[in-house]
């Protein structure tokens, strides 16, 4: 889905060409802790997740269709060692 004007997109394309390297990647990177945080809250709700257990959800969200079984399983059994 693409609702941006190409004027709108245009302006941002030439404003993200205008900061430096280390700027974008602060962007980035704040986006993703930002990201991180709304995840977390949906994850935990109005229940009080063990640290561990709420890492090793977090972890399901943002990678488990990203690696295979196995890979998944090794993870998240050590996140479940952390309790």
């Amino acid at each position: 889905m693409n609702d941006t004007s190409l004027k709108i997109e245009q302006k941002t394309k030439e404003l993200m060409r205008g900061k430096t390297p280390e700027d974008r990647l602060k962007m980035g990177c704040s986006m993703f802790s930002f990201s991180k945080t709304i995840i977390q809250s949906s994850l935990q709700g109005a229940n009080n997740i063990h640290p561990s257990e709420l890492k090793k959800k977090l972890f399901l969200r943002l990678y488990g269709k990203e690696m295979n079984e196995s890979n998944r399983k090794k993870i998240t059994a050590y996140f479940s060692s952390l309790k």
